[in-house]
């Protein structure tokens, strides 16, 4: 995969999850993901397979609201694509939320097929 590929897929998954946020519905994120993906989170195994993985996320759609994201593609090696990103939403309590962090993808057939995920979420 080339530079300019990694860079298309990293804006396809922006839009798909600010899509996702602002239409309450999971199911746009489904082409995505490869169906046996493999997510993890700061190092923990968080769902392995992709309805795993959207019936663990879909709860969390209507408790961020005002959901906005950017990622970047930082490299890209092979199938591999090095990821950064910020984000910021309200919870549904009112606090304002942002968070950063960084994401390894490794694709297979054009889906993400595991994703290690690096973050940190910050109240302001």
């Amino acid at each position: 995969m080339d530079r300019k590929e990694a860079e298309k897929i990293t804006k396809g998954f922006e839009e798909a999850y600010v899509t996702a946020h602002a239409n309450q519905d999971i199911e746009v994120l489904r082409e995505g993901f490869h169906p046996d993906v493999e997510i993890f989170l700061n190092g923990r195994l968080q769902a392995q397979g992709l309805d795993a993985y959207l019936a663990l996320y879909e709860p969390m759609l209507p408790t961020m609201r005002d959901f906005a994201l950017t990622k970047t593609c930082r490299g890209v090696d092979g199938d591999r694509i090095t990821v950064t990103y910020e984000c910021s939403f309200t919870t549904h309590r009112g606090a304002q939320k942002s968070g950063y962090g960084i994401e390894l993808w490794d694709m297979e057939n054009g889906q993400l097929r595991r994703w290690k995920h690096f973050a940190a979420e910050v109240y302001q």
